[in-house]
């Protein structure tokens, strides 16, 4: 299984296994930890991993190119990426709703988990969306919650993309939030229904090993279920917190702001719907890339 260890879009496979769910189906977990989408894509494809976390936007450009990419229907994440600015760089326009709200973010240095990555890509959409260009405001790559927040803390960026702000605050940081896709229309059009990480096979490996497969994901619905009930948010808030090595009310607040963003089912009718900025222009057809039943 290929994750992206230091990140909270790999949590919910950590606490399959965490919690035993892929044991109690037949399934042995071995974790291989990836730096970068594209190579994680790549690995699922050349069969170097079996199944694996998936940036939406990589595997729509994978899945166009090789057709033995396979998108799974048992996890997806839908994009919630807040804005969040140092108090010191915030202008009066920063709570006025869209588009001002965006619009005050012009000229600043915006911290992004990696240049080119969906957060990225999402950013410029939304920039666009409310009328403002990309190039008026400066990316620098963050890396890990951590790091992101020092650069915040240090002033290296002045805002931060996909970062809770109870997260940041809890770090001693001054901070507003600017941006809040959870608030109807406060992004703009741009992060509607917008698909940030998927579950993904190769289509071969699919083929060789379905009893198995369909075991994986019973357990990853299994996850799922479990993770969003608040009866499980400490417990679940503890796994979270030694995976990324940070305080556990801090853990608990990144899956708080995670947790909404959750599904477990991926229907055509969203699928469809993806925006143009996320798909790079087309999207692959539904049914010959996405299992939808699998785990069901």
């Amino acid at each position: 299984m290929g994750i992206f260890p230091g990140n909270t879009s790999s949590s919910i496979w950590v606490i399959a296994d965490q919690k035993g769910f892929f044991a109690q189906h037949g399934v042995k977990a071995d974790f291989i930890d990836f730096t970068t989408g594209p190579a994680l894509a790549a690995a699922v494809v050349s069969g170097s991993v079996d199944v694996a976390y998936g940036a939406s936007s990589v595997s729509f450009a994978v899945a166009r190119q090789s057709s033995n990419l396979e998108v799974l229907g048992d996890f997806v994440q839908y994009i919630a990426y807040p804005v969040v600015v140092a108090k010191a760089k915030a202008t009066s326009s920063a709570d006025a709703g869209f588009p001002a709200n965006v619009k005050s973010l012009k000229g600043l240095k915006i911290g992004v988990t990696a240049l080119g990555g969906i957060v990225n890509k999402y950013m410029d959409a939304v920039l666009q969306s409310a009328g403002v260009s990309p190039d008026s405001v400066t990316y620098i790559a963050t890396g890990t919650v951590t790091s992101a927040i020092l650069a915040l803390k240090n002033g290296k960026v002045d805002a931060l993309v996909a970062n809770p702000p109870q997260t940041i605050q809890q770090a001693g940081v001054d901070a507003v939030e600017v941006v809040n896709p959870d608030m109807k229309g406060n992004a703009g059009p741009a992060a509607d229904n917008a698909l940030g990480e998927l579950d993904t096979t190769s289509r071969s490996f699919m083929q060789a090993h379905a009893a198995t497969l369909n075991n994986y994901c019973k357990a990853m619905r299994q996850a799922v279920s479990w993770t969003e009930d608040p009866a499980n948010l400490d417990a679940a808030s503890q796994i979270v917190a030694k995976q990324l090595s940070i305080p556990v009310p801090e853990a608990q607040s990144e899956l708080k702001d995670a947790l909404p963003t959750y599904s477990s089912a991926l229907p055509e009718s969203v699928w469809g719907a993806q925006p143009s900025w996320l798909t790079g222009g087309t999207t692959p057809a539904y049914s010959t890339t996405v299992d939808a039943s699998c785990g069901q």
